[in-house]
């Protein structure tokens, strides 16, 4: 969900510069309940534009897998040390390439 933008005179609110790379978090009666985080205006775009990019992913549709990456997926769940293969023609033979 996209973050709804209200503006505020600088008057009309008391509130500190923040540096690039910091939260400033207000609280009110307790420490450990915050009631405002003031964040940089660089910082709070960098974090709307994650945001945006994490939502995007979630609307890709997955690519099926090959059967070449459900034998790898398999190999790897169940590694074995003594097997260990680092030789490219030996891999691709164990893959089927």
């Amino acid at each position: 969900m996209a973050l709804e933008h209200q503006t505020k005179q600088a008057d009309a609110v008391r509130a500190p510069a923040v540096p690039r790379g910091t939260a400033v978090i207000v609280t009110r009666y307790r420490e450990d309940v915050a009631k405002v985080a003031l964040v940089n205006p660089d910082d709070l775009a960098m974090l709307e534009e994650a945001h945006e990019l994490v939502d995007a992913l979630g609307a890709l549709e997955r690519e099926p897998l090959s059967d070449t990456a459900f034998k790898a997926l398999g190999a790897e769940d169940r590694p074995d040390p003594a097997a260990r293969v680092e030789n490219a023609q030996r891999i691709a033979a164990i893959l089927d390439l």
